[in-house]
């Protein structure tokens, strides 16, 4: 058995699809190459397969990763061909490695995310300027509502750079870096939100979001989920 990690894309045609559903299209294109998988035990085995994060729903990403532990000798090069020509419309096999057996989850290890939240601007603005008093502040506190509780916390403790923002004629797209730690992290639609609310940037509710990357952080560097050792 060995372990193939993939980077793979996320297109447009699979935004709507919820995380669940994202990965049983993955299993469905692996059905379709042939691949021969490893299986869980139990009364409802499944195919041995883990991701680095879950992606909410309507979030496309350029590179998520996905863990398989698959029982065939070919290359790398011919799995992911196999791979590549099973994937449905907006899954794209970008790039692959086989990894060590004792490889630590993604799960645990990737803290660092990369966001662009894109959405209308209401007028005309200096976005340099507009950002400046988030950007320079020590503290922003954020009222955070989950299902199971509600709490304050402070933003800035998960945002890893000074946010920057791009216009694209009415369209402005705000690129976010944001920490993923044991005890949570700040989703960028709340970011986009807490902009607009407390900062008064002239933004829309309206927006979408696509994950630019999905990253380590160690001892002051990224490195992406395939630069493992």
């Amino acid at each position: 058995m060995r372990k193939l990690r993939l980077a793979l894309h996320k297109g447009e045609e699979l935004r709507f699809l919820s995380h669940l559903d994202y990965a049983s299209a993955i299993e469905r294109m692996i059905r379709r190459s042939g691949i021969k998988m490893a299986y869980s035990e139990g009364f409802n085995p499944h195919m041995k397969i883990s991701f680095s994060s879950a992606l909410a729903l309507g979030i496309t990403a350029s590179a998520e990763y996905c863990d398989m532990d698959v029982l065939e000798e070919g290359s790398l090069e011919e799995l992911m061909s196999r791979l590549s020509q099973s994937a449905p419309k907006g899954l794209e096999v970008l790039d692959g490695r086989f990894m060590p057996d004792k490889v630590k989850k993604m799960m645990a290890i990737c803290n660092y995310a990369v966001y662009e939240v894109t959405g209308p601007a209401v007028e005309r603005a200096n976005w340099e300027q507009l950002l400046e008093p988030f950007n320079s502040a020590n503290e922003v506190l954020y009222e955070k509502v989950t299902p199971k509780k509600t709490r304050m916390i402070d933003v800035k403790h998960f945002i890893k750079e000074p946010l920057v923002a791009t216009v694209d004629g009415d369209m402005v797209t705000i690129r976010m870096a944001i920490g993923v730690y044991p005890e949570g992290t700040m989703k960028p639609g709340d970011m986009w939100k807490l902009g607009k609310e407390q900062y008064g940037w002239p933004i829309t509710d309206s927006y979408s979001i696509h994950r630019e990357a999905i990253l380590i952080e160690t001892d002051g560097a990224c490195i992406t989920p395939l630069e493992v050792e």
